[in-house]
């Protein structure tokens, strides 16, 4: 289905220069370009011909950023405006503008209203005045770090909030598209007399936080060294701190190499002058900093302060200098190691481009707000009938697949729009499930006692209360309560019965329970074939691969400093190959079979790392202990225990595990995670294994508890060279991409329930 064509409008004080307009300007001209009608209120500005030549509306209203009672009379205007243009999308970009539209929008019948959208740009002060920016139905923030000011400042649900990082033209902000003519004509007007120097640049608006007067006084510290700086702002906008920052340039008699050249028009050709661009924000952090971007876009090296969005974007030592704010001292021996070191500022400006082009395009930007336009749009055009509620059930939430599954599916229907409600006895995972926008019922629905019935009726309530659409049983215990309580309620008001087979459970009346679902999932084709031999289920039985996140579970995501860390921590013997068996500690896994398995090893240039909680199961834990050191493998083996930073702990790994020993994997997550971080796996050839691992190709396959075969396995695998094993890994992403992805498993599930969902509907 194509995306609907949106009325969009955006509304902020001025367009004359500055982050702020600027990404107006290109999101504005994006939209037309791509068909949608774009409008653009504001105090108008030097960049209001751009944005018509673009195809965009302007519509100038002089007052609607000024602080007096004069902005007031935008009130009825707007309303009126949203109203008659039949507006899709409301986006407010400043405060007080953002209150004329959101007191405007209030005033509309809801059913009329556009979607509210608003953008916080910056570190505003905290107050109810800056709450405004927290009203929008949803809420960009410029940055990770903007993200986090808001959550710890307002009060504000942090499933509206989206993470929609600035963006530079690329075509605008690239060397090849500028002309020589365009940097000599900035050259002739600013550096005539100043030829052969180098050049410091610092763009900005004159401004105390912007830091310019830091940056003089740590150009106060240069000395001999011979250099120019240009200080690029408009000289009118604030006269008195223009006046200041002439007075410390001449205290510091500097007149004759810090400039103050005023706007400028053509940014990229003046970026082109430099030989370091300098953003000195002092008493505030950048919320983004795209001047920063634009000069890395330009292939220039960049002296940015270590706070606010700059950690976002500079590399420190890589695309620039990050240096502490309010500290000429550091800042000025930031710009010498520049100036000393051209070959290093060539080096970082190709890198810093690269780093941008892959992370900081306006493309990036406005594709990724379109498509928020897109989903705020579409949820609030639903009916309620569309919307559905999920309880999932589970008897706890500390690791593992099962686990790791309902999270996902958690936040498929948390970012879908729809409930999202977990029932479980708690654990780890509980914060991160809530913080995902899933709330969770505490409830001991896993013990395997009389007791756990007790909750059949408090689920029954608990059913009717949220009025539940679909009742998802994950585990035998909580299926048993959660069908109870079903089956009690009147049959049209029931909700949707699904349940997952997770496992090779025991064939009886108690792991049944796990066909009783309406539909029924299973998690390879070893499962549904199980299924269909042992209960004669095979109607509304869907195969659906569990998935692996890929935004955790890829190499490129995960910093060196986690995998150090890990490193660290576990005391990893360096130059020695890393075998790793991550699991639970339980028989089931085979922990024991490997550690057998390893007295066979021939090659001895290895660390064996078993990756599980020792206190879940400590009888066992107690066992692999003894063996370890009854076959002197203490040299050899660590016992880490938990970890909750898995794909750091797969990018340590050159080989990974599964030993499944007396019961087969129903799929295997952990050796699918570990595929798609590019590790090469040796898995026990029985169950899910089959389906995940193809010999030969991504890994070895050995018989199930047959040490030997094991042992020759971890050999061979020892004895691969890395050019081979390299080959291996990028197979075993390819296949976790096609197959195996936690997107695809949500999607499938979801389109389960729907199609599920409409049989039911049919036969009502």
């Amino acid at each position: 289905m194509l995306a609907r064509k949106l009325t969009v409008v955006q509304i902020l004080p001025e367009l004359e220069e500055g982050g702020v307009e600027g990404e107006t300007v290109d999101l504005a001209s994006y939209l037309a370009r791509n068909g949608h009608r774009s409008i653009v209120i504001s105090g108008g500005g030097r960049l209001v011909k751009q944005l018509e030549d673009a195809g965009c509306i302007h519509v100038q209203w002089d007052f609607i950023g000024e602080k007096s009672l004069r902005c007031l009379q935008y009130i009825l205007k707007l309303k009126k405006f949203l109203i008659q243009e039949k507006v899709d999308i409301l986006h407010l970009r400043s405060r007080l503008p953002a209150w004329i539209g959101y007191l405007s929008w209030k005033l509309i019948p809801e059913h009329q209203r556009p979607s509210l959208f608003t953008t916080f740009h910056g570190f505003y002060s905290v107050n109810s005045y800056s709450c405004i920016m927290t009203k929008g139905q949803t809420v960009a923030a410029v940055s990770e770090t903007i993200r986090e000011h808001i959550l710890k400042n307002y009060k504000v649900d942090p499933r509206k909030i989206q993470l929609v990082y600035g963006g530079f033209d690329t075509q605008e902000f690239c060397r090849s598209g500028v002309s020589e003519d365009r940097v000599e004509a900035l050259r002739t007007k600013w550096l005539v007399g100043y030829e052969n120097k180098p050049v410091i640049v610092l763009p900005g608006r004159l401004t105390l936080w912007k830091g310019q007067d830091v940056l003089i006084d740590a150009l106060a510290r240069l000395g001999n060294y011979d250099f120019v700086c240009l200080l690029v702002g408009d000289t009118e906008e604030n006269p008195s701190f223009t006046k200041k920052l002439r007075d410390r340039i001449n205290i510091h008699g500097l007149a004759n190499k810090v400039l103050m050249v005023g706007h400028c028009v053509d940014m990229p050709a003046a970026l082109l002058l430099a030989d370091v661009v300098v953003s000195a924000s002092s008493t505030q952090p950048e919320a983004f900093g795209k001047v920063a971007i634009e000069a890395m876009a330009m292939e220039k090296p960049v002296i940015a302060t270590s706070h606010g969005g700059s950690l976002e974007t500079i590399i420190d030592g890589k695309t620039g200098w990050l240096v502490p704010p309010l500290c000429p001292e550091i800042l000025a021996k930031a710009i010498v190691e520049a100036i000393e070191a051209p070959d290093k500022c060539k080096e970082f400006g190709q890198n810093g481009r690269q780093h941008v082009l892959n992370n900081f395009t306006a493309l990036r930007m406005c594709e990724k707000t379109v498509q928020l336009y897109q989903e705020l749009y579409k949820v609030n055009t639903f009916t309620d009938e569309q919307k559905i509620c999920v309880m999932q059930l589970l008897p706890e939430l500390n690791s593992g697949g099962v686990e790791r599954g309902t999270l996902e599916m958690g936040r498929f229907l948390v970012q879908k729009h729809h409930s999202s409600i977990v029932v479980s006895g708690g654990g780890r995972l509980v914060d991160e499930l809530e913080a995902e926008g899933s709330l969770h019922i505490k409830k001991s629905i896993g013990s395997k006692s009389p007791l756990a019935l007790a909750h059949i009726w408090p689920m029954r309530r608990m059913l009717k209360k949220h009025k539940v659409d679909v009742l998802h049983l994950r585990s035998r215990m909580p299926a048993w309560v959660g069908y109870i309580a079903w089956l009690s309620i009147k049959k049209s008001k029931r909700p949707l019965l699904v349940t997952t087979f997770h496992g090779f459970y025991s064939v009886n009346a108690y792991s049944k329970i796990m066909t009783k679902g309406e539909g029924v999932i299973a998690v390879s084709e070893s499962i549904k074939k199980h299924i269909k031999e042992n209960y004669q289920r095979e109607h509304d039985v869907r195969l659906i691969f569990r998935g692996v996140e890929i935004d955790s579970f890829t190499p490129s995501k995960v910093e060196e400093a986690r995998v150090d860390r890990l490193r660290d921590q576990w005391n990893v013997t360096e130059n020695k190959q890393v075998i790793m068996l991550p699991g639970r500690l339980t028989r089931l896994k085979g922990q024991e079979v490997f550690l057998r398995s390893l007295r066979a090893v021939t090659n001895t240039n290895y660390q064996a790392i078993l990756v599980g909680d020792t206190e879940d199961n400590p009888g066992y834990t107690a066992e692999l202990k003894e063996i370890i050191r009854a076959n002197n493998l203490q040299n050899y083996v660590k016992m880490v225990g938990h970890c909750s930073d898995m794909p750091a702990a797969f990018m340590i790994a050159d080989i990974v595990l599964s030993t499944s020993s007396l019961e087969p994997e129903a799929f295997g997550r952990t050796t699918v995670e570990a595929m798609a971080m590019g590790c090469p796996v040796i898995v026990t050839g029985h169950g899910g294994s089959l389906e995940t691992v193809l010999p030969g190709e991504n890994g070895w396959i050995v018989k199930p508890s047959d040490i030997a075969e094991l042992a020759q396995a971890i050999d061979a695998a020892l004895l691969t060279s890395p050019e081979r094993l390299k080959e291996i890994g990028e197979n075993n992403q390819r296949r976790v991409m096609e197959k195996f992805t936690a997107s695809a498993m949500c999607e499938q599930t979801f389109s389960f329930y729907e199609e599920l969902l409409g049989k039911k509907a049919g036969h009502a």
